[in-house]
């Protein structure tokens, strides 16, 4: 019947079937409808007998339709979406700290336009200079950077320069990077947040002070895009996932940015790999490269981890 198609547009399936079966017990003719008129005389009507008492433990009362679930929301499909990524902080994991290594040669070589000789005074003074990361996963990770001796008279100013722009890039990366390991790229819907089923698969959108984050997923709930729009930056992240025993492990990101959001664009593009440390996936290598800037290649090694419980060392 159109009126019930048209009403189920409007209202839910309970409703809808209530309605449509009224109608349609209206409509159909009874087995003692007349199609024809009537004979000149009706027979006579027998005396009425007194009802039929029921059977003792009968129920009276008209059989119903049982209701028909309503269709799950788009926040009740989503509910599911954060246990298919890996989130080792849910696993206990709270920090690491791990040795970096890093190709001082390469490095001054490529952005100097010349060879750079093993007993380059101020390649010497690079190599040995420590450098370890510390990693809060609910916070943020820094770099520190340790002397052993002093840089070579009149390279002070470009040491401190090295040392500011190679901090930086570890916080900036292990800002981002934390958010998808301790969850907060896929939340958990609550009253911030609002879940619209697209035709592509869902849009997640919040806001709170100053910030506005919007989400992409497709229909299998894989992350595809985040927007992240704050006075001060614009930001699109565009992240790559490895289906892995223990969940999606984020393995790439290109960020386009502009600091302001009135600034061109700028472009980059982190790749990561992984190695197993105590029965966590930690980052092994990281490529970072700046569109039109520069790259720069990390390694991590001798790492420990600090749990729940207790913190344990790895010996690789």
């Amino acid at each position: 019947m159109r009126a019930c198609r048209i009403m189920a547009r409007m209202t839910s399936r309970t409703v809808c079937a209530l309605v449509c079966s009224a109608a349609l017990y209206v409509a159909t003719p009874s087995a003692g409808s007349q199609t024809t008129a009537p004979p000149a005389e009706a027979p006579a009507t027998p005396a009425a007998k007194p009802p039929t008492k029921p059977p003792a433990g009968t129920s009276t009362i008209p059989a119903t339709a049982a209701p028909t679930p309503a269709p799950p929301t788009a926040n009740t499909k989503f509910m599911s979406a954060r246990a298919l990524y890996y989130t080792p902080t849910a696993q206990g994991l709270r920090s690491f700290k791990c040795t970096v290594d890093f190709n001082w040669k390469d490095f001054l070589s490529r952005y100097s336009g010349g060879d750079i000789k093993d007993d380059n005074p101020f390649l010497q003074y690079l190599r040995a200079v420590h450098l370890a990361v510390t990693d809060q996963l609910n916070e943020d990770g820094h770099l520190e950077w340790t002397n052993s001796t002093s840089p070579p008279a009149g390279k002070e100013d470009a040491a401190a320069k090295m040392k500011e722009g190679m901090e930086q890039m570890m916080t900036g990366f292990f800002s981002s990077w934390n958010a998808y390991m301790n969850g907060n790229m896929v939340p958990i819907p609550d009253a911030t947040t609002t879940i619209t089923e697209t035709p592509d698969g869902f849009r997640l959108h919040a806001t709170s002070t100053g910030t506005e984050v919007t989400e992409l997923y497709d229909k299998n709930l894989l992350l595809t895009e985040a927007h992240i729009l704050q006075p001060s930056n614009d930001v699109y992240a565009y992240p790559t996932y490895t289906d892995t025993p223990d969940g999606r492990l984020v393995s790439a990101v290109r960020t386009v940015f502009r600091q302001p959001p009135t600034a061109p664009p700028a472009e980059l593009n982190i790749r990561v790999s992984y190695a197993p440390i105590q029965g966590f996936r930690l980052p092994a290598s990281l490529a970072y490269e700046l569109k039109n800037v520069g790259s720069f290649e990390f390694k991590f090694s001798a790492c420990s981890t600090e749990t729940a419980k207790k913190v344990t060392d790895d010996t690789q």
